[in-house]
């Protein structure tokens, strides 16, 4: 996946979240807070990545980060 911005990100956890079919509230109870609490966790507008890896932490998996360069779309 190339990072476009944070909402791709939330739109790939909640793909995650179905595939592995855990709820919100399995999550906020794993991450120790409400499901409403989880709510405003994926909505805030500057989700991070360091939220995004606590998550993921809660569901067993893990961030993985690789960076490319760019290509000359101009060749």
């Amino acid at each position: 996946m190339i990072y476009n911005d944070t909402e791709q990100l939330i739109i790939e956890l909640k793909k995650l979240m179905l595939e592995k079919q855990i709820s919100q509230k399995q999550i906020a109870d794993r991450i120790g807070i409400t499901p409403q609490g989880f709510t405003k966790l994926i909505n805030k507008k500057n989700f991070s990545f360091n939220d995004l890896q606590k998550v993921l932490n809660a569901i067993d998996y893990s961030l993985e980060i690789n960076f490319i360069e760019n290509q000359d779309l101009s060749k």
